[in-house]
């Protein structure tokens, strides 16, 4: 049967399911994913699925081996007391960040108690 890629479009026979759960809604990612129910005796599981072809699999690969390699650093605090949620961690931001992300909204601010 022939597909096309939901990255690439390229259209041919050779496509692969990817398969991803991490108990969170990935939907804020902006990219089309479907969602598939896994039923076991004990258990249910929302996965999320991409049908790719073969060199997108092979990106998709690479991006985990690079965010497993990656050693990052605790994010500093700004000062700013303005949170937000960012693919799927809460981050500070700067208010100059915040203002160019929302024009025209003042953000909600939460500082800690000294």
């Amino acid at each position: 049967m022939v597909e096309e890629c939901q990255r690439c479009k390229e259209v041919d026979e050779d496509r692969r399911t990817l398969w991803m759960s991490c108990f969170y809604e990935m939907d804020e990612l902006g990219i089309p994913l479907t969602h598939e129910i896994v039923e076991k005796e004990d258990w249910k599981q929302k996965f999320y699925t991409m049908r790719v072809c073969k060199e997108c699999r092979a990106s998709w690969m690479a991006m985990i081996k690079f965010w497993f390699d990656l050693r990052e650093t605790k994010q500093q605090s700004t000062g700013s007391g303005i949170y937000v949620r960012e693919l799927g961690a809460t981050i500070e931001i700067s208010e100059e960040d915040w203002y160019k992300r929302n024009p025209g909204i003042e953000p909600v601010r939460f500082k800690a108690d000294d």
